[in-house]
C-alpha cells in the first residue's frame, strides 16, 4: 500500500512519461503514405506503402461481413484520413482507411455477402510494402469505381506477387521458424516489504500471487511437461526490472507475471490482461503507476525505459499471449463461479515486463476490493481454477504456435 501523496506523485511521473514518449514515438512510427489497389482475375489486391515494417493483426467480423487489418506504431499521411473507396468488385465493395489510435492503423475492407474465399497478408521489400490479397469464391471479373468520398489512386499493381521476406511476412518470427515452448517463467507480484493490494480482511496480493504461482508451476510441470521456474520462491522484495532480467538469464521462453486487482468500486470483479504498450486510458496509466511504484529508476532514465518500450519487439506474441490466457481465465472462472467482467486485453507500460526477451504479460486474476472474489481467493478451491484457467490459456498459445496437441 502506498500513501495518497506517493500515489499521485507517481501517476504525475507517468503521465510526463506518456507525454515524453509520445514525442519520441511519433519520430518512430512507419508512415503509410500512398496506396494501389487492383482487381485481378481471382483476388482483390491493395497495396500500401510504408516507410518502414510494422507488426499487423486481422480479424474478420460479420452482419455485415468485413475484414480489418491493424498496423500498428504506425499513422496515416494527412492526405489517406479518413479515406473510403467503394468498388464494384467480386469480393470488396469498399475500403475504408482511418486512424484508430495515435499509433494504430485501421484498414477496413466492407465485403459482398459470402463471397470471400481466404485472404493472404505479407510483407515486400525495397520499397517497403503492406500487401493484401482477398480472394473470392466466383471467378468472375469486376470493374473498380473510385468513390464519391476519396479519389481513387490511378495506378495499379500489375507485377505477378513475389515471395515475402523470411524476415517481414504476416506471421512473426517465431512463428515463420516453427519455435516452441520448453521452459516458463512464473512471477508474483509484489513480495517482502511490498505487499501489493490488501483486501479488508488483511489478505495480501504478495502471498496469493506466490501461492497462485507455486500452483500454476505444478500443474505446467505435470500436465504439460514444460521446466518452469518462479522469479521468487519466497516473501522477499524483488526489483522489478531484476524479474525479467532473471527471465533473459535463464532463458525462459515466456514471461507471465501474476497479480491481484482493486478497485474503488467495490461491485468490479474479473480478469484483466495486459502486455507491454503505452496506453491513453488514464485507467490503465494509474494501476501502471500502481504497480510500478517499487521501481528503483529515476528520471534520468526516462529515454531507456521510453526507448524499451517502443522497441518491444515480441508484441505481436506478447498480446497473443495475453488474449489466450484472459479468455480462458475468465470462461473457466465464469463457468464454475457465474458472472465476472471481462475487464479486456490492453497494452500497458508496466515496469516488469520491459525488457522481456520473450513473449511478457501481466495477468490481473481477480479483485481483492470485491467481497465474493475475497472470500473465494482464501479457499484452495478457487485459487486451484484460477491456476487451470491460466494453464489453459498459456496451452492454448502454445497449440496456435503448431506445438502441443
Amino acid at each position: 500500500m502506498h500513501n495518497r501523496s506517493g500515489s499521485w506523485l507517481l501517476l504525475i511521473l507517468t503521465l510526463v512519461i506518456l507525454a515524453t514518449a509520445s514525442a519520441v514515438q511519433t519520430q518512430s512510427l512507419a508512415e503509410i503514405g500512398g496506396l494501389r489497389y487492383h482487381q485481378h482475375e481471382n483476388f482483390f489486391r491493395l497495396v500500401l506503402e510504408l516507410t518502414r515494417v510494422r507488426e499487423y493483426s486481422s480479424a474478420e467480423l460479420s452482419q455485415p461481413d468485413r475484414l480489418y487489418l491493424d498496423i500498428y506504431q504506425s499513422r496515416l499521411n494527412p492526405s489517406l484520413h479518413g479515406k473510403s473507396y467503394e468498388f464494384n468488385a467480386a469480393c470488396v465493395r469498399q475500403l475504408r482507411l482511418a486512424q484508430r489510435n495515435p499509433s494504430t492503423v485501421r484498414v477496413t475492407f466492407e465485403l459482398q455477402s459470402g463471397t470471400k474465399e481466404r485472404e493472404k497478408i505479407y510483407y515486400l521489400k525495397n520499397p517497403d510494402r503492406l500487401v493484401i490479397d482477398i480472394y473470392h469464391q466466383s471467378t468472375l471479373q469486376a470493374v473498380e469505381k473510385p468513390a464519391a468520398s476519396g479519389k481513387a489512386p490511378a495506378t495499379t499493381v500489375s507485377q505477378p506477387p513475389r515471395p515475402a521476406s523470411p524476415t517481414v511476412s504476416g506471421y512473426s518470427l517465431v512463428r515463420q521458424l516453427g519455435l516452441g515452448v520448453k521452459k516458463i517463467a512464473l512471477d508474483p507480484g509484489h513480495g517482502g516489504t511490498d505487499p501489493g493490494c490488501l483486501s479488508r480482511s488483511g489478505l495480501k496480493e504478495k502471498d496469493v500471487a506466490l501461492d497462485l504461482a507455486k500452483r500454476l508451476k505444478s500443474i505446467l510441470e505435470t500436465q504439460g511437461g514444460f521446466e518452469v521456474f518462479l522469479t521468487r520462491e519466497s516473501d522477499v522484495l524483488l526489483p522489478l526490472e531484476k524479474r525479467t532480467k532473471l527471465a533473459n538469464e535463464r532463458q525462459a521462453d515466456l514471461f507471465i507475471s501474476i497479480h491481484l486487482n482493486a478497485s474503488p468500486r467495490k461491485t468490479r470483479t474479473g480478469v484483466e490482461t495486459f502486455y507491454l504498450n503505452f496506453s491513453p486510458d488514464p485507467a490503465v496509466n494509474e494501476l501502471a503507476a500502481r504497480e510500478n511504484a517499487s521501481s528503483s529508476k529515476n528520471i534520468r532514465d526516462m529515454k531507456l525505459i521510453v526507448d524499451k518500450i517502443i522497441k518491444n519487439n515480441k508484441y505481436e506474441e506478447s498480446r497473443a499471449l495475453a488474449e489466450k490466457i484472459h479468455h480462458q481465465l475468465l470462461g473457466h472462472l465464469k463457468q464454475h463461479f457465474g458472472p465476472r467482467d471481462n475487464l479486456g486485453v490492453k497494452g500497458g507500460p508496466f515496469w516488469v515486463l520491459i525488457g522481456s526477451e520473450m513473449p511478457a504479460v501481466l495477468v490481473e486474476v481477480s479483485h481483492l476490493s470485491n467481497q465474493k472474489e475475497e472470500e473465494a481467493l482464501k479457499t484452495d478451491f478457487y485459487r486451484e481454477n484460477i491456476a487451470t484457467g491460466l494453464f489453459r490459456g498459456i496451452m492454448e498459445y502454445v497449440k496456435s504456435l503448431g506445438k502441443g496437441s
